[in-house]
Protein backbone atom coordinates (compact mmCIF):
# COMPACT_ATOMS: atom_id res chain seq x y z
CA UNK A 1 0.00 0.00 0.00
CA UNK A 2 2.93 2.81 0.64
CA UNK A 3 3.84 1.75 -2.85
CA UNK A 4 0.23 3.24 -4.34
CA UNK A 5 0.46 6.02 -1.86
CA UNK A 6 3.91 7.18 -2.83
CA UNK A 7 2.85 6.91 -6.67
CA UNK A 8 -0.68 8.64 -5.99
CA UNK A 9 1.99 11.48 -4.34
CA UNK A 10 4.33 12.11 -7.00
CA UNK A 11 1.96 11.48 -9.99
CA UNK A 12 2.05 15.13 -11.96
CA UNK A 13 -1.12 13.88 -14.61
CA UNK A 14 -2.66 12.76 -11.45
CA UNK A 15 -2.81 16.12 -9.84
CA UNK A 16 -2.85 18.29 -13.02
CA UNK A 17 -5.44 15.93 -14.59
CA UNK A 18 -7.87 17.90 -11.99
CA UNK A 19 -7.34 21.60 -13.46
CA UNK A 20 -9.41 20.23 -17.15
CA UNK A 21 -12.29 19.53 -14.68
CA UNK A 22 -12.10 22.97 -12.30
CA UNK A 23 -11.57 24.67 -15.32
CA UNK A 24 -14.90 23.03 -16.71
CA UNK A 25 -16.31 23.65 -13.12
CA UNK A 26 -15.49 27.65 -13.43
CA UNK A 27 -16.66 27.55 -16.95
CA UNK A 28 -20.10 26.20 -15.98
CA UNK A 29 -20.21 29.52 -13.00
CA UNK A 30 -19.36 31.73 -15.88
CA UNK A 31 -22.35 30.45 -17.54
CA UNK A 32 -25.13 29.92 -14.53
CA UNK A 33 -23.65 32.37 -12.17
CA UNK A 34 -23.85 29.42 -9.27
CA UNK A 35 -22.52 25.94 -8.61
CA UNK A 36 -24.37 22.91 -7.38
CA UNK A 37 -22.02 21.74 -4.62
CA UNK A 38 -22.87 18.34 -4.83
CA UNK A 39 -22.03 17.57 -8.57
CA UNK A 40 -18.98 19.21 -8.35
CA UNK A 41 -17.91 17.41 -5.31
CA UNK A 42 -19.05 13.84 -6.81
CA UNK A 43 -17.53 14.86 -9.97
CA UNK A 44 -14.57 15.73 -8.47
CA UNK A 45 -14.08 12.50 -6.63
CA UNK A 46 -14.96 10.19 -9.53
CA UNK A 47 -12.49 12.19 -11.66
CA UNK A 48 -9.82 11.61 -9.09
CA UNK A 49 -10.65 8.00 -8.39
CA UNK A 50 -10.44 7.57 -12.44
CA UNK A 51 -7.28 9.26 -12.18
CA UNK A 52 -5.62 7.27 -9.49
CA UNK A 53 -6.70 4.09 -11.69
CA UNK A 54 -4.97 5.27 -14.92
CA UNK A 55 -1.64 5.72 -13.07
CA UNK A 56 -2.14 2.17 -11.51
CA UNK A 57 -2.68 0.48 -14.65
CA UNK A 58 -0.26 2.75 -16.81
CA UNK A 59 2.44 1.45 -13.97
CA UNK A 60 1.24 -2.14 -14.02
CA UNK A 61 0.63 -3.00 -18.02
CA UNK A 62 4.33 -1.16 -18.75
CA UNK A 63 5.78 -3.23 -16.38
CA UNK A 64 4.59 -6.51 -18.41
CA UNK A 65 5.98 -5.40 -21.38
CA UNK A 66 9.41 -4.76 -19.68
CA UNK A 67 9.87 -1.13 -21.10
CA UNK A 68 10.40 -0.28 -17.56
CA UNK A 69 14.20 -2.08 -17.28
CA UNK A 70 15.26 -2.38 -21.15
CA UNK A 71 18.72 -0.84 -19.71
CA UNK A 72 18.62 -2.76 -16.48
CA UNK A 73 19.06 -6.46 -15.66
CA UNK A 74 16.89 -5.72 -12.26
CA UNK A 75 12.92 -6.29 -12.76
CA UNK A 76 11.15 -3.89 -11.11
CA UNK A 77 8.17 -5.89 -9.52
CA UNK A 78 4.93 -4.57 -10.20
CA UNK A 79 2.66 -6.50 -7.42
CA UNK A 80 -0.77 -7.76 -9.10
CA UNK A 81 -2.38 -5.57 -6.62
CA UNK A 82 -2.02 -2.67 -8.68
CA UNK A 83 -4.70 -3.54 -10.92
CA UNK A 84 -6.86 -5.15 -8.46
CA UNK A 85 -6.77 -1.53 -6.80
CA UNK A 86 -6.72 -0.13 -9.78
CA UNK A 87 -10.35 -2.18 -11.12
CA UNK A 88 -11.50 -0.99 -7.63
CA UNK A 89 -11.02 2.66 -8.24
CA UNK A 90 -12.69 2.80 -11.45
CA UNK A 91 -15.39 0.60 -10.49
CA UNK A 92 -15.68 3.37 -7.66
CA UNK A 93 -15.53 6.17 -10.42
CA UNK A 94 -18.06 4.55 -12.23
CA UNK A 95 -20.47 4.03 -10.49
CA UNK A 96 -20.23 8.17 -8.98
CA UNK A 97 -20.61 8.89 -13.02
CA UNK A 98 -24.30 6.48 -13.10
CA UNK A 99 -25.50 8.37 -10.16
CA UNK A 100 -24.85 11.67 -11.66
CA UNK A 101 -26.23 10.69 -14.93
CA UNK A 102 -29.49 9.96 -13.32
CA UNK A 103 -29.38 12.89 -11.71
CA UNK A 104 -28.56 14.94 -14.47
CA UNK A 105 -28.81 13.40 -17.90
CA UNK A 106 -28.02 10.06 -19.85
CA UNK A 107 -25.50 12.51 -22.06
CA UNK A 108 -22.68 11.76 -19.32
CA UNK A 109 -22.86 8.23 -19.94
CA UNK A 110 -21.06 8.87 -23.07
CA UNK A 111 -18.42 11.01 -21.57
CA UNK A 112 -17.82 7.78 -19.14
CA UNK A 113 -17.62 5.45 -22.00
CA UNK A 114 -15.33 7.72 -23.64
CA UNK A 115 -13.19 8.53 -20.15
CA UNK A 116 -12.71 4.73 -19.92
CA UNK A 117 -11.62 3.96 -23.42
CA UNK A 118 -9.05 6.16 -23.20
CA UNK A 119 -7.78 5.86 -19.29
CA UNK A 120 -7.92 1.63 -19.79
CA UNK A 121 -7.05 1.23 -23.12
CA UNK A 122 -3.67 3.79 -23.32
CA UNK A 123 -1.54 1.03 -22.40
CA UNK A 124 -3.98 -2.04 -21.32
CA UNK A 125 -4.68 -4.94 -23.98
CA UNK A 126 -5.55 -5.36 -26.51
CA UNK A 127 -5.67 -1.58 -27.77
CA UNK A 128 -3.03 -0.13 -26.65
CA UNK A 129 -3.40 3.49 -27.80
CA UNK A 130 0.29 4.38 -26.45
CA UNK A 131 1.76 1.66 -28.53
CA UNK A 132 0.10 2.23 -31.78
CA UNK A 133 0.98 6.54 -32.00
CA UNK A 134 -2.52 7.32 -30.61
CA UNK A 135 -1.94 7.84 -27.18
CA UNK A 136 -0.76 11.47 -27.27
CA UNK A 137 -4.18 12.21 -28.71
CA UNK A 138 -6.14 9.71 -26.91
CA UNK A 139 -4.63 11.73 -23.80
CA UNK A 140 -5.11 15.26 -25.70
CA UNK A 141 -8.81 14.64 -26.21
CA UNK A 142 -9.44 13.10 -22.74
CA UNK A 143 -7.72 15.55 -20.74
CA UNK A 144 -9.14 18.66 -23.01
CA UNK A 145 -12.08 18.48 -24.79
CA UNK A 146 -13.80 15.36 -23.01
CA UNK A 147 -12.91 16.54 -19.64
CA UNK A 148 -13.96 20.02 -19.62
CA UNK A 149 -16.79 19.42 -21.27
CA UNK A 150 -18.06 17.10 -19.32
CA UNK A 151 -17.14 19.04 -16.14
CA UNK A 152 -19.25 21.43 -18.08
CA UNK A 153 -22.29 19.39 -18.26
CA UNK A 154 -22.28 18.13 -14.95
CA UNK A 155 -23.48 21.87 -13.88
CA UNK A 156 -25.29 23.04 -17.04
CA UNK A 157 -27.02 20.23 -18.42
CA UNK A 158 -25.88 21.50 -21.57
CA UNK A 159 -23.10 21.20 -24.77
CA UNK A 160 -22.62 24.38 -26.35
CA UNK A 161 -19.40 26.21 -27.72
CA UNK A 162 -19.16 28.00 -24.86
CA UNK A 163 -16.09 25.34 -23.63
CA UNK A 164 -14.73 24.92 -26.68
CA UNK A 165 -11.88 27.35 -27.11
CA UNK A 166 -10.73 26.81 -23.36
CA UNK A 167 -10.67 22.91 -24.15
CA UNK A 168 -8.66 22.82 -27.08
CA UNK A 169 -6.47 25.03 -25.68
CA UNK A 170 -6.15 22.78 -22.52
CA UNK A 171 -5.63 19.51 -24.78
CA UNK A 172 -2.74 21.27 -26.94
CA UNK A 173 -1.14 21.42 -24.02
CA UNK A 174 -0.88 18.19 -22.45
CA UNK A 175 -0.40 16.97 -26.47
CA UNK A 176 2.53 18.81 -25.55
CA UNK A 177 3.60 17.48 -22.46
CA UNK A 178 2.47 14.02 -23.39
CA UNK A 179 5.06 14.17 -26.22
CA UNK A 180 7.92 15.86 -23.96
CA UNK A 181 7.93 13.19 -21.39
CA UNK A 182 8.54 10.54 -24.16
CA UNK A 183 11.64 12.43 -26.30
CA UNK A 184 14.04 11.36 -23.06
CA UNK A 185 12.69 7.35 -23.61
CA UNK A 186 12.94 7.50 -27.18
CA UNK A 187 15.01 4.41 -27.61
CA UNK A 188 13.78 2.61 -24.67
CA UNK A 189 10.32 3.19 -26.41
CA UNK A 190 11.88 1.85 -29.72
CA UNK A 191 13.49 -0.95 -28.27
CA UNK A 192 10.44 -2.43 -26.64
CA UNK A 193 8.38 -1.62 -30.39
CA UNK A 194 6.06 1.16 -28.26
CA UNK A 195 5.39 2.92 -31.73
CA UNK A 196 4.11 6.36 -30.09
CA UNK A 197 4.47 9.63 -32.17
CA UNK A 198 8.28 10.06 -30.66
CA UNK A 199 8.95 6.69 -32.10
CA UNK A 200 7.37 6.77 -35.51
CA UNK A 201 8.50 10.35 -36.61
CA UNK A 202 11.80 10.95 -35.01
CA UNK A 203 12.46 13.96 -32.40
CA UNK A 204 13.20 16.69 -34.57
CA UNK A 205 9.66 16.08 -36.26
CA UNK A 206 8.32 16.10 -32.84
CA UNK A 207 10.26 19.45 -31.56
CA UNK A 208 8.64 21.53 -34.82
CA UNK A 209 4.80 19.89 -33.53
CA UNK A 210 5.39 20.80 -30.27
CA UNK A 211 6.76 24.29 -31.19
CA UNK A 212 3.50 24.55 -33.29
CA UNK A 213 1.50 24.13 -30.48
CA UNK A 214 2.65 25.79 -27.66
CA UNK A 215 2.64 28.89 -30.50
CA UNK A 216 -0.88 27.66 -31.45
CA UNK A 217 -2.17 27.69 -27.62
CA UNK A 218 -1.05 31.94 -27.85
CA UNK A 219 -3.08 32.68 -30.73
CA UNK A 220 -6.18 31.00 -29.25
CA UNK A 221 -5.57 32.76 -26.91
CA UNK A 222 -5.40 35.99 -28.42
CA UNK A 223 -8.51 34.85 -30.76
CA UNK A 224 -10.56 34.24 -27.68
CA UNK A 225 -9.58 38.07 -26.22
CA UNK A 226 -10.46 39.34 -29.61
CA UNK A 227 -13.76 38.18 -29.69
CA UNK A 228 -14.47 37.97 -26.37
CA UNK A 229 -14.50 33.98 -25.55
CA UNK A 230 -12.44 34.43 -22.93
CA UNK A 231 -12.30 36.99 -19.88
CA UNK A 232 -10.12 40.20 -20.26
CA UNK A 233 -8.46 39.15 -17.38
CA UNK A 234 -6.71 36.20 -19.28
CA UNK A 235 -4.21 38.81 -21.15
CA UNK A 236 -1.87 38.71 -18.43
CA UNK A 237 -0.89 34.99 -19.57
CA UNK A 238 0.78 37.13 -22.58
CA UNK A 239 3.70 38.17 -19.92
CA UNK A 240 4.66 34.03 -20.27
CA UNK A 241 6.31 34.58 -23.73
CA UNK A 242 9.32 35.77 -23.22
CA UNK A 243 9.38 32.75 -20.61
CA UNK A 244 8.04 30.09 -22.91
CA UNK A 245 9.99 31.50 -26.14
CA UNK A 246 13.42 30.81 -24.13
CA UNK A 247 11.79 27.56 -23.15
CA UNK A 248 11.20 26.38 -26.75
CA UNK A 249 14.98 27.64 -28.06
CA UNK A 250 15.91 25.60 -25.00
CA UNK A 251 13.88 22.79 -26.07
CA UNK A 252 15.47 23.06 -29.92
CA UNK A 253 19.16 22.84 -28.78
CA UNK A 254 18.89 20.41 -25.80
CA UNK A 255 16.35 17.67 -26.33
CA UNK A 256 19.42 14.83 -26.69
CA UNK A 257 20.55 15.84 -23.34
CA UNK A 258 18.29 14.39 -20.65
CA UNK A 259 20.41 16.69 -18.03
CA UNK A 260 19.54 19.91 -19.45
CA UNK A 261 16.07 18.74 -21.16
CA UNK A 262 14.22 18.09 -17.54
CA UNK A 263 13.93 21.51 -16.91
CA UNK A 264 12.63 22.26 -20.26
CA UNK A 265 9.99 19.97 -18.94
CA UNK A 266 9.46 21.76 -15.70
CA UNK A 267 8.95 25.03 -17.32
CA UNK A 268 6.43 23.33 -19.44
CA UNK A 269 4.95 21.72 -16.56
CA UNK A 270 4.20 25.34 -15.38
CA UNK A 271 3.16 26.73 -18.01
CA UNK A 272 0.23 24.55 -18.40
CA UNK A 273 -0.12 24.88 -14.91
CA UNK A 274 -0.24 29.08 -15.19
CA UNK A 275 -2.52 29.01 -18.13
CA UNK A 276 -5.50 26.75 -16.88
CA UNK A 277 -5.19 28.25 -13.59
CA UNK A 278 -5.78 31.58 -15.21
CA UNK A 279 -8.28 30.80 -17.41
CA UNK A 280 -10.08 29.16 -14.94
CA UNK A 281 -10.00 32.45 -12.28
CA UNK A 282 -10.69 34.73 -14.87
CA UNK A 283 -14.11 32.65 -15.43
CA UNK A 284 -14.66 33.16 -12.12
CA UNK A 285 -14.53 36.88 -11.28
Amino acid sequence: MDRIVSLIRYRFFLWAGLLPYLLGQALSFHTNGYLHKNFFWFGLIGIFFTLIGVELFNEYFDSQTGGDRVFSLEKKEIPDYFFRFGVLVFGLAVLIGIYLSFQIGWVLLIFILFGFLGAYFYVGPPIRWAYRGLGETVIALSYGPFMVYGSYYIQTKSINMEPLLPSLICGLLVFCLSLLNEIPDYYQDKLIGKRNLVVKMGKQKIIKIINICFISVFLFIGLGLIFKKLPVFTIILFLLIPWLWKNLFRLNNNYENKKFFLPVINISVATYIIILFTLSLGFLK
